[in-house]
C-alpha cells in the first residue's frame, strides 16, 4: 500500500473529508488530493501532523508491505530517524525565525540612524557620503552626535540585536524601544540653557543612559516571565508596562529637577 493510499485510508477511518483534513494540516484541499493520488508527497512536518491527526506514527504511514514485516528494532530505528529529522527541521525553522528577528531589530536601529540625520542635522553636508556616514558630533544634535562619535550607538544596537539571534525577541524589542524613546526624550528634555559642568549644558546623555539601562532590566524581566506567545491582555504585561513607563517618567523628572536654573 502506497503512502497516498494510507493517507486516504486513515482519513476515511477518521471520518474526515479532504477539506477538513486540509484545514487541520494547514494546506489546501488540492494538496491533500495530490497526496492521496500519489502526485506529490507531504513534507516531513506535514507528515508528522498527519500522524498526529490520525493517531498513528509517521513510520506507519510511510511503511510499505515490506516495511510492515520489519523487526521491532528496525521500526524503532526508523522512527528515531524520523524524529531526528523532525527536530532538525524545527531547528532550521527556529534559526530562520531568529535571523529575521535580528534583521528586524537592526532595521529598527537603521531607521533611528537615518531619522537622526534627517531631523537632527545642525549643519549641511557637502556630500551624500558625508551626510550618510559622517560622525562629527558638532554636525548633529548633541545626544545623537555623542552616541555616534563614542560608538555607543553601535554598542547599543549589538546589545539589542545579538540576543535576537538566540530567540530573545522580547528583550531585543524592549531595548530597541528603550533606545528610541531615550534618544527622543534625551534630545527634547536634556538641553539646559544655564549650562552644566558636563555635556556642554546638555543632560541628554544622562536621560538616555538611565532610560536605556531601565529598558535592559525590563527586557530581561519580560523575557523571563513570558514563556511563549505574549498575551496582550495579561495582567502581568499591564503591570510591566506601567512600571516601565513610570520608570521613564521618574528618570526624566528627576534629571530635569537636578538641572541648574536657567539664566535670566
Amino acid at each position: 500500500m502506497s503512502l497516498g493510499e494510507r493517507i486516504k485510508e486513515q482519513r476515511k477511518s477518521a471520518g474526515l473529508s479532504q477539506e477538513k483534513l486540509a484545514e487541520l494540516v494547514g494546506v489546501s484541499r488540492q494538496a491533500v488530493t495530490k497526496w492521496e493520488t500519489g502526485q506529490s508527497a507531504p513534507s516531513t512536518e506535514n507528515l508528522f501532523k498527519l500522524a498526529e491527526i490520525f493517531g498513528t506514527t509517521a513510520d506507519m504511514l510511510l511503511a510499505s508491505e515490506k516495511d510492515e514485516k520489519a523487526s521491532p528494532a528496525e521500526q524503532i530505528y526508523y522512527l528515531y530517524k524520523m524524529d531526528e529529522e523532525k527536530k532538525a527541521e524545527e531547528r532550521r525553522a527556529k534559526r530562520k525565525t531568529n535571523l529575521l528577528l535580528t534583521l528586524a531589530v537592526i532595521g529598527g536601529y537603521i531607521v533611528i540612524y537615518l531619522a537622526g540625520r534627517i531631523f537632527g542635522a545642525t549643519r549641511g553636508q557637502t556630500s551624500v557620503m558625508g551626510w550618510l556616514f559622517g560622525n562629527d558630533p558638532t554636525q548633529f544634535g548633541y545626544l545623537y552626535g555623542w552616541l555616534l562619535h563614542q560608538n555607543i550607538f553601535w554598542i547599543a544596537m549589538a546589545i539589542s540585536a545579538v540576543p535576537a539571534l538566540f530567540g530573545k525577541k522580547y528583550f531585543s524589542f524592549t531595548t530597541l524601544f528603550g533606545f528610541a524613546i531615550a534618544l527622543l526624550l534625551g534630545e527634547l528634555c536634556g538641553r539646559n540653557p544655564a549650562g552644566a559642568a558636563y555635556g556642554h549644558g546638555h543632560y541628554g546623555w544622562v536621560i538616555w543612559g538611565g532610560i536605556f539601562g531601565v529598558s535592559v532590566i525590563m527586557g530581561i524581566i519580560l523575557e523571563k516571565t513570558t514563556k511563549e506567545k505574549l498575551d496582550l491582555k495579561s495582567k502581568k504585561l499591564w503591570i510591566w508596562s506601567v512600571i516601565f513607563i513610570a520608570s521613564i517618567l521618574v528618570i526624566v523628572v528627576t534629571i530635569r529637577a537636578s538641572m541648574p536654573a536657567s539664566f535670566g
